[in-house]
């Protein structure tokens, strides 16, 4: 079955849409997945900087407790007077009670003072963890969202200048018109923009040299009630 011309057209027409639509579409999945490889990577960075970040913050609070929990121990030597501001002093007469046993209390008093500043220690260190991990998040949807701004904005301009060399070429040149097979007998109406005049002129070519083949089989194939030999050539 022979085709119009303008039935080919809108076919060629179609087909290259499609073909478009299929390139736009593998193009922003490609883009996409290089988007998201991009923000894991940069996540697992961000991640590990800030755990190294929280690691070192929390060896140098090791390295103040253990400072102040040696202070405190000698400190633990002397009497502090329990009204503000704090004294520590030492008695000029040595006391009544056992010098064993009073070792022994304030030792279990260092103790006891050591393990629950431990724990308040423990706390804060996971806390300032957290922290650092929570900046991650934060810095990460931050980075992402000015990614985004740019990449608009850069699809706008783009856009724009296309937009401009459009309008320039045909400002220079003028667009180029064709005639729609079986159009009617204004030239206004028939008279389109063909931005695929190439294309056109290539299919043309194709159909015509189709449709000398197909009348040089028609001419050569016999009647079937026909004997006589065929025409020389």
């Amino acid at each position: 079955m022979k085709l119009s011309g303008t039935e080919a057209y809108i076919q060629r027409s179609n087909a290259l849409q499609r073909a478009e639509q299929k390139a736009r579409e593998e193009s922003e999945r490609l883009r996409q997945q290089e988007r998201e490889q991009i923000a894991e990577q940069r996540k697992k960075d961000m991640t590990l900087r800030a755990r190294i970040a929280a690691k070192a913050e929390e060896k140098k609070l090791e390295l103040l407790f253990l400072r102040w929990s040696e202070h405190h121990k000698k400190l633990s030597n002397f009497i502090r007077t329990k009204a503000e501001p704090l004294i520590y002093y030492l008695p000029k007469k040595p006391l009544e009670k056992d010098a064993a046993v009073l070792d022994q209390q304030r030792e279990q008093a260092f103790l006891e003072w050591k393990a629950a500043r431990r724990e308040e220690l423990s706390e804060y260190q996971k806390q300032i963890g957290d922290q650092h991990l929570g900046y991650v998040e934060k810095e990460l949807e931050r980075w992402q969202n000015a990614r985004k701004v740019r990449r608009t904005s850069n699809d706008a301009n783009l856009q724009e200048t296309m937009d401009k060399e459009l309008d320039t070429h045909r400002l220079e040149h003028g667009p180029k018109t064709r005639k729609i097979p079986g159009g009617s007998n204004n030239e206004d109406e028939d008279d389109v923009e063909d931005i695929n005049v190439g294309e056109d002129d290539l299919m043309d070519d194709v159909l015509v040299v189709d449709e000398n083949s197909r009348r040089v089989d028609e001419v050569a194939q016999p009647e079937p009630n026909d004997t006589s030999p065929p025409p020389n050539q």
